[in-house]
């Protein structure tokens, strides 16, 4: 088998929709700390009745970073040589791993939203990993995958050469009939 190296980005189709909000929720997660920090200082030196003050915007900015986090990203595919790595990058900066899988552990591939991508996303056991940005996406294929035990439903907006390349380097006929 030949060596292939196949990198693709999968960046959201409205970016600057998310940066803008982006921006905002990390202005409203600065301002609640800076209160938070006003009302507990108010709080060790006035009234503890601040308290409730230093909850509210400590939560708040919990919230704010958290939120943030979940609506500017775009997602990383890597494949080398039978080896699948998706990397969720948020904000262009911070790289979390969702899932290393190698073709061999590849169960089925097709289009998701067809009869059986349908049956394997009801299906309790299987956790859903959605590798897009765009979850309305025209095209969006599914990878079943079961690795140690665990089965995976990767959803993703790729390309049909990141497809051949998988499927070549299972060695077997995965591709969905439907």
């Amino acid at each position: 088998m030949r060596d292939v190296l196949y990198e693709e980005s999968i960046i959201p189709k409205n970016l600057k929709l998310q940066k803008t909000v982006y921006i905002i929720y990390t202005i409203f997660e600065v301002i609640s700390i800076i209160i938070a920090a006003i009302s507990l200082f108010f709080m060790l030196y006035f009234s503890w009745s601040f308290l409730i003050f230093v909850i509210f915007f400590a939560l708040s900015a919990t919230l704010f970073g958290f939120v943030k986090r979940k609506i500017y990203y775009c997602v990383d595919c890597t494949f080398v040589t039978g080896s699948t790595r998706l990397v969720k990058v948020v904000n262009f900066k911070r790289r979390k791993k969702l899932l290393i899988f190698e073709a061999n552990e590849v169960q089925k591939i097709g289009v998701f939203g067809s009869d059986s991508s349908q049956k394997i996303y009801l299906d309790k056991s299987v956790k859903k990993i959605y590798a897009t940005p765009n979850k309305s996406a025209e095209q969006l294929f599914y990878i079943f995958v079961y690795q140690s035990g665990l089965k995976y439903m990767v959803i993703m907006d790729c390309t049909q050469n990141y497809i051949d390349n998988l499927i070549a380097f299972t060695g077997k006929q995965i591709i969905e009939k439907d």
